[in-house]
């Protein structure tokens, strides 16, 4: 019987150091995951491993063509030199010459002139600034004094320059050049207010708020027809990101919202929507989506997929979020394992670039992908089962493989249409850098980040 105890109460304690050791490997590899986003780079790229079963067949998809435009880029990036100024600037021409004493030769003779140097300078003058002073000329009647009209006021006056905003000093460059600076510099209002105090005109952070959320609200019906527009191409692109929200509620405290991204329209004229919402719901997809009909590419949270299942659109995968996983996993891992899904998917894409690289008409480039891409696939997918038997589910190289394995028929369905690409990096190319706003002007923002 003391036996049978002793036994058990081993087993019992390997169980719960098994499960100690896996536990501590995840914090590691959680704690490594932190500093490498924390400290290292943020270009997802990594090194080929020379013994790969492909890597000939990468070398070959690349031809000789593509490596000589290549070796001639390189060879032009070395030359020493400064770039020339653009033609289209505006050029003032100042003239240098010699004394007339100076263009006296030694010899007593007068010089001729031969020629010239030319070197050009950048200038810049900083931002004008004027007041429009609008003057309405008065009118009235010195003989009846308006009388004889009694539908009409007795001082008449001249129409012409009415205001952006009644009472308000902003003009239309003026508000322009405001938002450029805070939407497409990233310069906040309080940073613009000491820039103009600097040239001695004085101009509010206040104002300046008060003005961007009264004058995005005119620009509404304009984002109605973007969001028309976008819902009348056959794909949509979709992503959310946080940002940073100051006093997101009531209560007065910052939080994190959700910039929520879709691009769509048609492939001659693409177009981007961003739409701030206080949190990730499935609600905030389903307002843009409304009963749009067609492909919606995003990467794999749950909340698309709930939508999905009602919804008239087909759910498409992306595979630039598959392949983060697997980098990810790579930086705290180091596995060969991780290294060949990352090099298998880099295959994938060099053989979309082939598929993609000759203009033909539609039928054309899906049969080349299909050609080139699916037997790829059903090879990637059978190593990807056979793998995952390898590998402990907790951890970073277990959810990397769990999460390609549970999105697979999702990540084929780039296949079902032309203009589906595989991943949807467009649309993340599109996201907002530096991102913050406030609670009360998160709406004007995101109006006035389209139209900036």
């Amino acid at each position: 019987m003391a036996k049978a105890i002793a036994v058990s109460e081993n087993e019992r304690l390997r169980a719960e150091n098994e499960r100690l050791h896996a536990r501590i490997a995840f914090l590691q590899e959680q704690l490594a995951l932190a500093f490498f986003k924390r400290y290292g780079r943020s270009a997802e790229s990594f090194k080929d491993q020379p013994d790969l079963p492909f890597a000939d067949e990468l070398e070959a998809i690349i031809n000789q063509q593509d490596k000589a435009e290549l070796e001639t880029i390189t060879y032009e990036r070395k030359k020493p030199g400064r770039k020339s100024l653009a033609e289209e600037l505006p050029r003032e021409h100042l003239y240098h010459d010699l004394s007339e004493a100076e263009k006296t030769c030694a010899c007593g003779q007068p010089m001729t002139k031969i020629g010239e140097d030319v070197s050009e300078r950048l200038n810049v003058v900083p931002a004008k600034v004027w007041v429009e002073a609008h003057h309405h000329a008065k009118y009235a009647c010195p003989h009846c004094q308006g009388i004889n009209d009694s539908e009409a006021s007795a001082v008449k006056r001249a129409a012409g320059g009415e205001p952006l905003i009644p009472g308000s000093i902003v003009t239309p460059g003026l508000a322009a050049f405001i938002w450029t600076n805070k939407f497409c510099d990233h310069l906040p209002f309080y940073r613009q207010e000491i820039c103009f105090d600097r040239i001695g005109a004085t101009v509010s952070r206040q104002d300046m708020s008060n003005w961007t959320i009264r004058l995005a609200a005119d620009l509404e019906p304009l984002i109605q027809r973007l969001e028309q527009h976008i819902r009348a191409g056959p794909v949509i692109q979709m992503d959310e990101t946080p940002v940073k929200v100051l006093k997101l509620d009531r209560t007065g405290k910052d939080g994190t919202g959700y910039m929520w991204l879709a691009r769509g329209g048609t492939e001659q004229q693409p177009a981007v929507r961003y739409r701030f919402a206080p949190g990730r719901g499935a609600v905030h997809a389903a307002t843009f989506l409304g009963d749009y009909s067609g492909f919606v590419q995003t990467d794999g949270y749950q909340a698309y997929d709930s939508l999905a299942a009602a919804a008239r659109w087909v759910h498409v995968g992306c595979w630039a979020h598959a392949r983060r996983k697997f980098y990810e996993a790579e930086k705290v891992a180091h596995s060969a394992l991780l290294t060949e899904a990352l090099s298998r998917i880099k295959k994938l894409y060099a053989l979309e670039y082939e598929a993609r690289k000759l203009p033909d008409e539609p039928g054309v480039i899906q049969g080349r992908r299909r050609a080139l891409l699916q037997p790829f696939l059903v090879d990637f997918k059978q190593w990807l089962d056979a793998t995952m038997t390898r590998v402990l589910p907790a951890g970073k190289t277990g959810e990397a493989f769990a999460y390609t394995i549970g999105q697979w028929d999702k990540l084929l369905r780039f296949f079902d249409h032309y203009t589906l690409t595989p991943d949807n990096n467009r649309a993340l190319c599109s996201g907002i850098r530096n991102p913050q706003d406030s609670g009360k002007s998160s709406r004007s923002n995101k109006i006035l980040r389209m139209v900036a």
